[in-house]
């Protein structure tokens, strides 16, 4: 493979380098630009490594880390379903820096803005160390970094608000952090390995044998509940909101579309790699994902009715459709598997362009709420256009990247026996719901009308910003093709699936 074989440890070093540097800079444009270009480049290095192993007869292979080989070293895995998650993530964490510079500078005080890239870039290397790690302990520590980086994101806008809800999202994280070091602990004790293939074998051989069923069905649940409070499944959600509400755009964007899927990858690879489908299935696990996913997608849209706050209405849809993934997963088919990835792929980038349009059209009104926002998108076209395209995905109307997931998760439940009587029903209700808390928002910032009134419309409103407005062209022209050129994406993640256990 040549050099394309370094490619995954570049992809997580760059960053963590990057991170290294930003509390020397005290000018945050610089901060800025280095934070881009290491996208760029980990753009480059995640397509060189997808167009490597897109043709490979073995589409993976281990890294070793050190000098110690399995069971007892740490190693890398890069695989197709790694490498285009790679993609997503850096694509998606370049454009929701790039379209959010107005909203940081004018919510981040100048001394601290660097650090605020600095997070960025430690928030970088753990997702993508997340994807990459072979490793659960060191998945352990990364879910740590990646827990801090995200308060502290979410806590450089300092207002009361926002240090009420980094708090919450703190307490909780810190719990699910818990639950997952526990469980490691108890795999651990009963395999004797921290590696995922080893450890597999050792609890393969265990459950063939009998033994053991309580203690690995135990350690199973606490690893679905700590990764289900990590990513904000209901209902272990209610940190989301708060978090969304207060943050700057960049936060939120960055928080629902890439940190709560670095989770969910995590809980895929130990699923699949750790315990085995055949495993999670024989202990009756996987009618725990299905019912907690199908419970979010419900409590998720329902509570989206009632939000008179854009932020928070898109923060109660993420959980709805962190709810879709979770019932992907639950279906015990391989094509759950793939419909939960193409939503994780989909998702990123739809949230990201809603949150950015949302900080957009909320900086056209002058106001938060809902109801203030009267006109916002003849104000801000641009951003009007793309939070329309947002809402079309989330709803699931064709040509959009939501009608996919959603089209593909249909299908997935029928190849089940049982579950496609409550998927497909459960299904016909959250798109309904969908509409019913999108579509006011659009016919409210297309209205005719002067939005906020003058005691919360800002003196001067900012002008759309060039960076801005490429960002949501570009995001959206993505929503579109993974709507319609989504045939190549859905094997590669078939394919990708295939050789991950």
């Amino acid at each position: 493979m040549g050099m394309t074989f370094h490619f995954p440890l570049f992809i997580i070093f760059l960053p963590m380098l990057a991170s290294v540097v930003m509390p020397l800079l005290r000018n945050s444009n610089i901060a800025r630009q280095i934070t881009i270009w290491v996208q760029v480049v980990m753009i480059g290095l995640s397509l060189g490594l997808t167009a490597s192993l897109w043709n490979a007869p073995v589409p993976y292979f281990t890294y070793l880390m050190g000098y110690f080989p399995s069971p007892f070293g740490n190693e890398i895995r890069a695989g197709m379903l790694e490498a285009l998650l790679a993609v997503t993530f850096s694509t998606v964490l370049l454009f929701s820096v790039l379209g959010t510079g107005y909203d940081t500078n004018k919510d981040i005080i100048p001394g601290k803005r660097p650090l605020f890239y600095c997070m960025i870039n430690l928030l970088n290397t753990s997702l993508m160390s997340l994807v990459f790690t072979n490793d659960i302990f060191t998945a352990y520590v990364f879910i740590e970094v990646n827990t801090l980086a995200a308060c502290a994101i979410v806590a450089t806008k300092e207002n009361k608000d926002t240090l009420k809800a980094t708090l919450k999202y703190l307490l909780l994280s810190v719990m699910g952090s818990g639950l997952f070091l526990l469980s490691t602990a108890f795999l651990y004790a009963i395999t004797g390995h921290l590696l995922m293939e080893p450890a597999r074998e050792v609890i393969s051989y265990l459950v063939q044998d009998g033994h053991y069923h309580f203690p690995l069905t135990m350690t199973m649940l606490l690893f679905i509940v700590s990764m289900a409070v990590k990513s904000a499944l209901f209902p272990f959600h209610t940190w989301l909101p708060d978090a969304h509400g207060s943050a700057t755009t960049a936060a939120s964007a960055l928080l629902s579309g890439l940190v709560l899927k670095g989770y969910i990858v995590m809980l895929m690879k130990m699923l699949y790699r750790v315990y085995g489908l055949e495993t999670v299935a024989a202990l009756g696990v996987f009618h725990v994902l299905f019912f907690f996913g199908i419970t979010g997608m419900i409590a998720g849209s329902v509570m989206a009715c009632f939000q008179t706050k854009l932020k928070r209405l898109i923060a109660y849809s993420s959980v709805a459709q962190i709810g879709y993934i979770f019932v992907g997963m639950g279906l015990d088919t391989q094509g759950g598997f793939t419909a939960a990835s193409y939503h994780i792929i989909a998702h990123a980038f739809t949230k990201s362009m809603l949150f950015i349009a949302a900080g957009a059209l909320i900086a056209a009104s002058g106001s938060y709420n809902i109801a203030d926002m009267t006109g916002a998108a003849r104000k801000n076209k641009m951003a009007g256009i793309a939070f329309t395209a947002g809402a079309l995905s989330m709803v699931g109307i064709p040509l959009f990247a939501g009608f996919v997931s959603k089209f593909y998760l249909a299908g997935a439940a029928v190849q089940g026996q049982t579950s496609i009587w409550i998927t497909m029903p459960v299904l016909a209700v959250s798109t309904f719901l969908n509409g019913l808390y999108y579509f006011p928002v659009l016919i409210r910032i297309y209205s005719k009308g002067d939005g906020a009134s003058a005691s919360v419309a800002p003196a001067c409103k900012p002008a759309p910003s060039f960076s801005a407005n490429f960002t949501l062209v570009c995001l959206m022209a993505a929503n579109i093709a993974l709507g319609i050129f989504f045939t190549p994406l859905l094997s590669a993640l078939e394919k990708g699936f295939v050789w991950l256990g």
